[in-house]
């Protein structure tokens, strides 16, 4: 049996939920905005999908931009609501390199050694936030198979650059929503923000200043520090049984599995996407028990959860190995993706 044992706290959002969707916006000036065309279950290569909607599944690889954004995301701290605000620089040369840099943050009041690790964990995680915090189109069918699109007849303007605006609302899964202000001739996404099923803002981002000419002299671009050998090529130690989820959330499907090596512990990483969102799954392998061991039951597994803005974050622990599990899913289909893994 899975136990779910909630955890809440700023240790635990700023220790293990600093993966989340960013920054602030006008989340009420658009709210009301009526649509002007609706794009239904279509074909990527079909012509009634406008362009700048298919350009923003490279757009932050191909597009040398930079600038400031501010970034916000809410969370409920013990039944009291809470806010972390704070500004980063991103910095993308178009030929895959970027770089993203804390700068300022507003909220809440943090002492010197916080703000310290903040800043170690905010360039530690700069390749999760580039590559799969951050909204934007991921896969152009999915994406369309599992999401209802409106392109918006507001117009607004961004750190100075006009943009069309486009209204996201999933098919099937959590009753959310995302407004998207994008660039159309790049595709860049330069304000995004997420409402619950209430209509309240949960997080979003909105680049304060933006240019398509970034300076990157001296800029220290992101390197991976850990990378990935696909799975299906790596060679695991003998009696090493890789743990794969068989109950996925509506409309997701597996993007990659990977095998990660640190200090000689062996990690699978795999990521599951809808087109927009993705769920992250991480096992820490065990090392193979003895046969005296192998046949002890475990009654029991406790899940420790803890949530920040739209996602949630799960551990669970079984014998010398264990799961993490992020994304913006129901404590249901956390539970039902741990479960099935068993």
């Amino acid at each position: 049996m899975i136990r779910a044992q909630r955890i809440v706290g700023f240790v635990a959002a700023l220790g293990l939920g600093l993966l989340a969707s960013c920054g602030g916006g006008d989340a009420a000036s658009s709210a009301g905005a009526s649509s002007t065309s609706e794009l239904g279950l279509l074909n990527a290569g079909s012509s009634a999908v406008p362009e700048f909607v298919s350009a923003m599944v490279d757009a932050p690889e191909r597009v040398a931009h930079g600038g400031v954004r501010r970034v916000e995301y809410h969370l409920v701290v013990a039944g009291v609501p809470a806010s972390l605000v704070y500004d980063e620089r991103v910095t993308a040369d178009g030929q895959g390199r970027y770089a993203i840099d804390p700068i300022a943050v507003a909220s809440p009041v943090m002492s010197v050694p916080q703000r310290e690790l903040f800043e170690e964990l905010q360039r530690a995680r700069q390749g999760f936030f580039f590559k799969y915090r951050d909204l934007r189109v991921r896969g152009l069918d999915l994406f369309l198979q599992n999401y209802l699109v409106q392109v918006l007849a507001s117009a607004p303007v961004v750190a100075g650059v006009e943009c069309v605006e486009i209204q996201i609302t999933p098919r099937n899964g959590p009753a959310r929503s995302y407004r998207l202000a994008i660039e159309a001739r790049s595709g860049l996404v330069l304000r995004s923000i997420e409402r619950d099923a209430g209509g309240t803002t949960i997080a979003s981002t909105t680049y304060l200043e933006f240019t398509r000419d970034p300076v990157l002299a001296g800029v220290e671009f992101h390197v991976e520090r850990f990378p990935g050998t696909p799975l299906a090529t790596a060679a695991l130690s003998a009696g090493a049984a890789p743990a794969a989820p068989s109950v996925l959330p509506v409309g997701y499907r597996e993007v990659s599995s990977e095998v990660v090596q640190l200090a000689g512990t062996t990690y699978i990483r795999r990521v599951y996407g809808d087109g927009l969102e993705n769920v992250f799954f991480l096992e820490r392998v065990a090392a193979t028990l003895p046969t005296s061991q192998a046949t002890v039951a475990v009654p029991k597994l406790t899940v420790r959860m803890s949530e920040l803005g739209p996602f949630r974050i799960a551990e669970v622990v079984r014998g010398g190995g264990s799961f993490f599990l992020v994304g913006k899913i129901s404590e249901t289909d956390v539970l039902e993706i741990l479960r099935s893994a068993l």
